[in-house]
């Protein structure tokens, strides 16, 4: 049975990346979204934590552009939830890293999208498991999916939400870049995404734009690796400490980079 089949079938569709959601995660949900409401016409709602997302940016944009019916907790997720409810999980496949692990276990249907590579501990009682590890990202495989699901839902909102996820995962186009990347990248382009706006969702407050640097210019390099470590904890040091990581990737000799960072008595490696 294909996807748009089982969406069909069911009463409404739930679709959920994993924790600590990025510009991937929540941008190949809001485009499963689109597809899912104005393609196929079913209720659907995207299962975002909003205190813990790296994408606040995009979640606040698309609201703005759609409503207030775009965005459930997990909470209100579950009070949502039917035998008949499709769960799509994207961009993880393990339920350890899915945004709510309860809400996957009270689903009695789960569909998983997911590019990385296989782990040990992975969703095993999914109807449909659409794995693509040579994928650049989940965006550009939703990006691929709507097009045979309903490429009418995606507006312009939709396809900037794809293209900015594309954007992060392949480091603009830079790393596991394939043809299927342009080509999922040439149809959003084609929806209207407008990539001033894209690159807009990249910023930063100037505050984790310093932040970012100060780690940069305290790494130190060995074996091959840069290693920068903060100090203390502030406000957004997960998105400082990604993008630092990112940054160190363009020195010279480096070809791994470690961030260490505290958070709530745990030490965080973003690498």
């Amino acid at each position: 049975s294909t996807l748009s089949d089982q969406i069909r079938i069911s009463d409404c569709v739930l679709i959920m990346g994993h924790r600590y959601s990025d510009l991937d995660s929540v941008g190949a949900s809001v485009g499963m979204w689109g597809a899912v409401t104005r393609g196929l016409g079913k209720p659907a709602y995207v299962v975002v934590n909003r205190e813990q997302t790296l994408a606040r940016v995009l979640v606040d944009n698309v609201e703005q552009a759609e409503g207030e019916n775009v965005f459930i907790s997990t909470e209100q997720a579950e009070s949502v939830l039917t035998d008949n409810t499709l769960l799509i999980i994207v961009d993880t496949h393990s339920p350890d890293f899915v945004e709510s692990r309860s809400l996957y276990e009270k689903a009695k249907r789960v569909v998983v999208i997911d590019h990385h590579r296989m782990m040990v501990s992975h969703i095993s009682d999914a109807i449909i498991f659409y794995h693509e590890p040579y994928a650049s990202s989940a965006s550009e495989m939703v990006g691929e999916l709507v097009q045979y699901l309903g490429e009418e839902g995606i507006g312009r909102v939709e396809a900037e939400a794809l293209l900015a996820g594309i954007m992060l995962d392949t480091k603009n186009f830079v790393l596991k870049t394939g043809v299927r990347t342009f080509e999922a990248a040439a149809f959003l382009r084609r929806k209207g995404a407008d990539t001033v706006e894209v690159k807009r969702l990249f910023s930063n407050s100037i505050d984790t734009y310093k932040a970012k640097y100060q780690l940069v210019s305290c790494a130190e390099i060995f074996h091959q690796c840069a290693i920068a470590i903060a100090e203390d904890n502030f406000p957004d040091i997960r998105i400082a400490s990604a993008q630092a990581a990112d940054e160190l990737l363009g020195v010279q000799g480096v070809r791994a980079s470690f961030v260490l960072y505290p958070t709530e008595g745990e030490i965080n490696i973003s690498a």
